[in-house]
Order: structure tokens, then sequence, then C-alpha cells
């Protein structure tokens, strides 16, 4: 007999990232992580996969390796820490990269090459150099270099200023990434054989998107200058290996770029003009042609993966420009798929709508990915053509050991609107009983809900809940304009959960309307802290990482002042009344609803101050609450924080809810 899904059975979730093909597309190589609840953290092991056989082989086990790529079609090359004391030197914060090759048969792994910075990315060279996307430290620009007694001194002067933090930038930090004020994502050259690490784009440029082509690079990339106010556009830049020239292609005043490449040697890219959508615009493609960009594919959709689930950890590709076009993934209703633009102006659809694709490599056999279908938790497939092949059973043991509620889709409409939601039925359902419900609301806005895993939900179906979720207004998935919520926050978002609400209580009697919480994080904190402010008919809410005042967040959050502003279409002081008739603190004297509150202390995106003021709003006018927050943890917490975190979140929101919500 299956068991019920219980709290700790994340831990034994594999996830799976990185997925690059071979140049011959022969085999491909993925990273496959794992908790690792001793010491806190996550193992992560390379796997080759062989497309001939379908045989699948670990290369690794350290449990620190990461990030692979193929120098050749035997050889790969990987970032770790594979003795003690570099792993210790990584944890203290030195900024240096440890890089590692083997035979993609396998062997024994050997130490490359040390790069002294940050690195984000690396591209192999013909010339036997590097190409490398890492950090670099404005504040101490020659560190890099520097040898004997000048990098002493320039390491003392870098200690002694660690208690120090001084910012004359805006961004001046990025959640996850901690304070970021004259640091860069820049691009550099590495020669390997002499150690040597030389930068090519400008000091103040941080590098998003790069592609070679021959002895070309090209990157888009944006200058953050002290003197100007934040801003999304993205230019575009070559740079000459051979010659060392340097050229700007396209100014940083009109797009923002998602990609870029070449094809058929013309530079193309991904990028919207944000004229008519703001800056979460879904992109058109584009080829630059005599120094102006022209329109080679329409898009109204989505091009991203936006489909939300706590059972992902590690990235990998979400676009590549090849000669046959620009591939991308886009969320389409509850799936993500993978899409192609083509230089003939079509936009294919090249993958099925039954889960999420989360990353893919494409190669000469086709398309490798990694996807979360039919229900299941992340593995590895193959797409050639129109068939879709699952080539790992890593995570199949769940469905095989645990009893799983599948999500039954509900239709709805609002203000003449057509959506969807969706309801998990509590494990052991008895239509001749009654039982509490949990509606979860996504984050975002721009994000959306699927037919996909998600542990939290099958932990609170397997404690006897419904969990009930939806895509309303201002999700993606829907288009540009299904998407569009501008100056709205709080008005047609909230309606449309409340009228889903409604839709389930309705078509599902057993769901007690007496019996309801109400839980969300970000958006979906933000909506929660709304909701509680604007109607008592949930008994109890559970907010994490949320939004409270949007004057508050307009000088506090990493997204600055940009982020309000596209959402109001005015700065605070032309008009502060509708940054806060749009906040949730200045209806929390109204609240009734016991509510607990989750915070990270290092969450820049939605910082901690947030869930203070509603936490200390709701005890100031003497209504239970409680706030709970998370030491070392940033805004992704709930996905990619510490396993033990990550358990101690979920049970706090779930001995909450079982406290309001269970008893009489």
């Amino acid at each position: 007999m299956k068991k019920r899904v219980a709290l700790e059975d994340f831990y034994r979730y594999q996830y799976l990232s990185a997925v690059r093909i071979s140049p011959d597309g022969s085999r491909a190589v993925f990273v496959r992580t794992e908790a690792n609840v001793a010491e806190n953290g996550y193992s992560s092991y390379l796997y080759l996969f062989d497309w001939e056989t379908g045989a699948l082989t670990q290369l690794t086990d350290t449990g620190r390796d990461k990030a692979p790529l193929w120098l050749d079609n035997g050889t790969l090359l990987f970032q770790s820490t594979r003795s003690e004391e570099l792993k210790k030197r990584t944890e203290n914060g030195e900024p240096w990269s440890y890089f590692y090759t083997m035979p993609a048969s396998g062997g024994e792994a050997a130490e490359a090459f040390r790069i002294p910075a940050k690195v984000f990315a690396l591209w192999p060279l013909a010339d036997g150099r590097f190409l490398v996307k890492c950090e670099r430290n404005n504040n101490y620009p020659g560190l890099h270099q520097a040898e004997g007694p000048e990098k002493e001194e320039a390491l003392r002067l870098q200690k002694e200023n660690e208690d120090y933090l001084v910012a004359d930038e805006l961004p001046f930090r990025h959640d996850g990434e901690g304070f970021y004020n004259n640091l860069r994502k820049s691009l550099a050259l590495f020669d390997a054989a002499a150690g040597k690490l030389e930068f090519i784009s400008a000091p103040l440029a941080d590098v998003e998107h790069v592609a070679l082509e021959g002895d070309q690079v090209l990157y888009s990339a944006h200058e953050i200058v002290k003197e100007r106010r934040m801003r999304y556009p993205t230019g575009l830049y070559t740079y000459s290996l051979k010659t060392g020239a340097a050229a700007q292609l396209l100014e940083e005043t009109t797009y923002r770029i998602r990609t870029c490449g070449y094809i058929g040697g013309q530079v193309v890219f991904a990028g919207s003009d944000l004229k008519r959508y703001g800056n979460q615009e879904n992109p058109w493609f584009y080829v630059l042609r005599d120094g102006k960009p022209q329109v080679f594919a329409q898009n109204e959709e989505s091009a991203m993966n936006s489909v939300g689930s706590d059972c992902r950890y590690g990235g990998g590709l979400t676009y590549k420009v090849r000669q046959d076009g620009i591939y991308f993934l886009s969320t389409m209703g509850g799936d993500a798929v993978v899409k192609r633009a083509g230089m003939d102006g079509r936009v294919e659809t090249l993958s099925r709508r039954d889960g999420t694709v989360d990353c893919f490599d494409v190669g000469p056999r086709g398309i490798a990915c990694v996807a979360m279908k039919n229900y299941r938790l992340q593995e590895l497939y193959t797409i050639c053509g129109e068939k879709e092949e699952k080539r790992s059973s890593f995570n199949d043991w769940v469905f095989e050991e645990l009893a799983i509620s599948l999500p039954q889709r509900v239709e709805f409409e609002n203000c003449g609107c057509a959506m969807e939601g969706w309801v998990i039925l509590p494990a052991g359902f008895d239509p001749a009983k009654t039982y509490p419900g949990i509606l979860d609301i996504h984050g975002g806005h721009k994000c959306a809900y699927g037919a996909v895993y998600y542990h939290e939900m099958q932990l609170w179906a397997s404690q006897g809940y419904f969990v009930f979720f939806c895509n309303p207004r201002g999700s993606d998935g829907g288009g540009n304009t299904f998407a569009e919520i501008i100056g709205r926050y709080g008005e047609i978002d909230y309606d449309d959960i409340m009228k889903f609400t409604d839709t389930v209580l309705e078509r599902y009697p057993q769901l007690d309307k007496n019996r309801l919480g109400v839980t969300g994080g970000s958006y979906g904190g933000y909506m929660t802290n709304w909701i509680i402010g604007h109607t008592d008919r949930f008994r109890c809410a559970a907010s994490q990482r949320s939004i409270a005042s949007y004057i508050s967040m307009f000088g506090t959050s990493d997204t600055g002042y940009s982020f309000p502003m596209y959402g109001f279409t005015t700065s605070l002081w032309e008009d502060p009344g509708r940054y806060w008739s749009h906040s949730p603190l200045k209806y929390a004297d109204r609240v009734k609803t016991p509510t607990l509150f989750l915070h990270s202390e290092n969450d820049y995106r939605c910082p901690i101050s947030e869930g203070m003021q509603m936490f200390t709003a709701l005890k100031f006018h003497g209504v239970e609450a409680r706030l709970c927050m998370f030491k070392g943890e940033c805004h992704e917490l709930s996905r990619a924080g510490k396993p033990l975190h990550r358990a101690r979140r979920l049970k706090e929101i779930t001995d909450w809810m079982d406290g309001h919500l269970k008893g009489e």
C-alpha cells in the first residue's frame, strides 16, 4: 500500500539541470542534485547520456561538480571544489573558480586551471584560451592580476573594508548575490597556460548574453553609471578576438534583450522595446540589417518557463541560437514548451503541452531537455521531431511509493475573460465528508501555475486538505494582454481569485467554506496581505516573502524603483496616493484574519521589512500574528534554500493551517 506524502520526502527528490549535448550529438552531459541533510546543503553529480544506447552513466561522485561543457566529443570541462582546502576557500568567500577535465568515457578528473574570479559561464576558444563571463570588482580593479606584495596589500585592504558597505549606484545589491555595488558581470579572456585574466568589456558594463561566431564575440550589456537612473534597455556589442577591436552595434536606449547570436552571419536577438506592455513585455525576434533592427518573427506569447514548482534546483539553457532559428522556452497556459522562431517569420512549438520543459540543448539528433511531464518530477527527455522519450527514472519512486493526488482542471470566467485553475483533492477523499482547504497564490505577478508537481501541495493534500490554485489576470501563459495589469494590482487579480474560490466551492461541496486558509509567496504574499485586508472569508493566512507597502519597496527592493514605476506608470512623488492605495498596509486596520508571516533575512527582492510591517500592523490592531524569519536565506527559500530551512518553513505553514482549520 502506498504511503501518504510526508514533509521529509523532498529530501529524496532528485533535481536535474545543465544538460549539454556533445558537438557530434552522440551524447549529453547533465547534473543531478540531491539534498544533503547532514551538511544542510546540496550535492551535485555529473551524468552522461548515450543517445544511441540510451544508457545513463554517473561520471562523478564528489557531490561538488557543476556547470559541465564539452571541450570536444571526448572531453568534459566542469567546475568543482574537489579538495577540502578548495571547499573551505570557496565557503570563506574567496573569489576563485576551479575547473577540472575528465574523459567522457569515464576515469579520473584532473584539475585544469584556476580562474581568479567568480565565473558565471565559459567558452573554449580555438587558440586554447577561454572566453569567460565572470565577476569584476571595480572596488579593487587590479586584484585579479596582482602578485606578491601588491596582491597582499590589495587583500589586506579588502579584508579591512569587509565591515563597511558603501553604495553610490543603483542597483547596489541583488537577491541571492548580496551587496553588489561596483561589481559587474564582465567578459574576459583567460590564458590557462599563463594563468592570466584580461577583461575585454567596459569596466561599468554588466554583461548579460554572449555568443561566438568565428573570431567574433557578440554580447548584450548595459552600463550601470552612478549618475544614471536604473533602466532596463541593453545594448549590443562585438569584440574581435583577432584584432581586439570593439564596437557597439545597438545603443542602450530601446530594447531589453533576452538572447543574441548569429544566423547566416547576421546578428539576431530576442528583445522587447517595452513600449506596449512595459518591462515584462514578451520579446519579438530581430535581425540587425544596416545597423537597424528589423523584426523577423513577431511573438505575443511568453518567452520563458514561468510555471512554478518547488521541485527544481539548478539552471540550464533556456534560449539557443542556431542556423535554423532561435530556440526558446515559452509558457502556454499551465505548460512550458520549447519553441523555435525561424527567419521565415514562423514560430513553431516543438514539444508537447504536458508539463514543463525546464532547460534544454539542441544538437544534430534533436533536443535533450530536463522536463516535468505528466505531473512527474524532473527527468531527462529527448525530442526528435514528434517523438518524445523519457530517458531517466530518477524520480519514478515517487509515484511507485507515494499516494499522489492528481490536480483536476477547473475552467472559469470573470468579466468575460476565460481562465483556468486546478484542485487537488485530499488524500483518501470521501465525497460524504467535508474538508478544509488552502488557496495557494503564485508569485510574479507574471508567473503561472500548472499541473506540475508541487511538494507543498501534495503534503497538504496528504494532510487532508483541498488545495486549489489558479492563474488570474496578470499571470503568464495567456499572452501580453492577459499578463498586463499595470496600475490594477489588487483589483482585477483579486476579483479573479475570489471568483475562482467561489467556483471551486460551488463545484466541490465537500470543501468547507468556513475552513479556508490562504497562502502565497512574493506576489502571492502581496495578494495574501491584500486579501486579509479586503475579506474575512479565510480563517487563517500564511504570507510569505511579501510586499506590504509600495512606498517602502520603492527604495529597498533590488528591483529599485523600476518595478513600482512600471506598475503605476508614475513616481512616488508624482502620485504618492496611488502607491499607498495599492499597498496592503493601508488596509491592515481592517484585518481580522490570524496570519503567519515568513520572511528571509537576506531577501533583497521583497525585503524583510515588508513582512515586519504587516506583522507589526496586525499586532498593533490586536490580530493574532506570528513572524518566522530565516537567517542566511534569500527570496528563493522555498525553492533553493537550505534543506532544513525549507522543511522548517513548510512545517510552520502546515502547523499554522492545522491549528486554525482543523479545530472547531
